[in-house]
């Protein structure tokens, strides 16, 4: 029978999908019986070192979870707050399966956990001299409110775009998102239509600012994006309503090499 090793990542989500630490622990055995640890999707890269791989791929999975997690109505009604830890595989192919619930809060923060494990996209499998191996993950993660009232607009919404976790992008992954509408979501998982969409591009003192209607890049937007190169920053700013109140949401993202990314 093969064995499945064990890793333990540490994540604190607040309030579904604010962003707080992770780090990676291993322990002196384990180092010893894997070479490389699964590593989340876009850290496989074979040009940088084992230590920047991982490095890599921690924020990944946060940022993922971040994004992705919702809290429940039913527990932000109840005033439920709390840990939930869950333990999933990852097989030798990379793929995500055997989500298992080991500690629950109740108000349907166990199923809403284990809904954003099943959606996570296929791993780099970890690897045993030279071989893939299967991998288990125990993974807590924290579901707390805030006072909404106290909560900046920062805190409070998100511009998502398509499956950027990160504050940077590489040139690759931007040609990629080209056709990717934009959405603005709040911490409780509710998602709002754009109605006014800026995107501007810096580099050092000199800035370009495009507009236009609706979560979709236009043409000159576009246009502009296939001309950025690395180090050059973007920065969106979309424009929401909630209960006759207009919003405004922005996100910069940096852009870098795609050999680091």
């Amino acid at each position: 029978m093969k064995k499945t090793l064990s890793f333990v990542y540490y994540l604190i989500v607040f309030n579904g999908c604010l962003c707080c630490s992770i780090s990676f622990a291993q322990s002196d055995s384990l180092l010893t019986s894997v070479d490389i640890p699964p590593l989340f999707q876009g850290c496989d890269d074979p040009l940088i070192s084992a230590q920047q791989r991982q490095e890599c791929s921690n924020p990944k999975i946060q940022a993922f979870i971040n994004q992705n997690i919702r809290y429940p109505d039913s527990a932000r009604i109840k005033g439920i707050e709390g840990v939930v830890v869950l333990r999933f595989r990852i097989d030798s192919s990379g793929r995500v399966g055997a989500v298992e619930l080991l500690r629950n809060i109740g108000g349907g923060c166990g199923a809403e956990a284990i809904r954003v494990i099943q959606k996570m996209p296929s791993f780099k499998p970890a690897l045993r001299a030279g071989v893939p191996i299967a991998t288990s993950i125990t993974l807590p993660i924290r579901f707390k409110r805030i006072d909404e009232a106290q909560a900046n607009i920062k805190n409070l919404y998100q511009i998502h775009w398509g499956n950027v976790y990160e504050d940077y992008i590489s040139i690759k992954q931007l040609r990629r998102q080209l056709q990717q509408p934009l959405t603005v979501r709040d911490y409780y998982g509710n998602t709002y239509p754009i109605d006014y969409l800026e995107l501007q591009h810096r580099l050092g003192p000199k800035r370009t600012s495009l507009e236009t209607k609706g979560p979709l890049l236009d043409r000159s937007m576009k246009q502009l994006l296939k001309r950025a190169k690395q180090q050059h920053k973007i920065i969106f700013k979309a424009t929401i309503n909630k209960d006759f109140e207009t919003i405004k949401v922005e996100r910069a993202l940096l852009i870098v090499n795609d050999a680091s990314h």
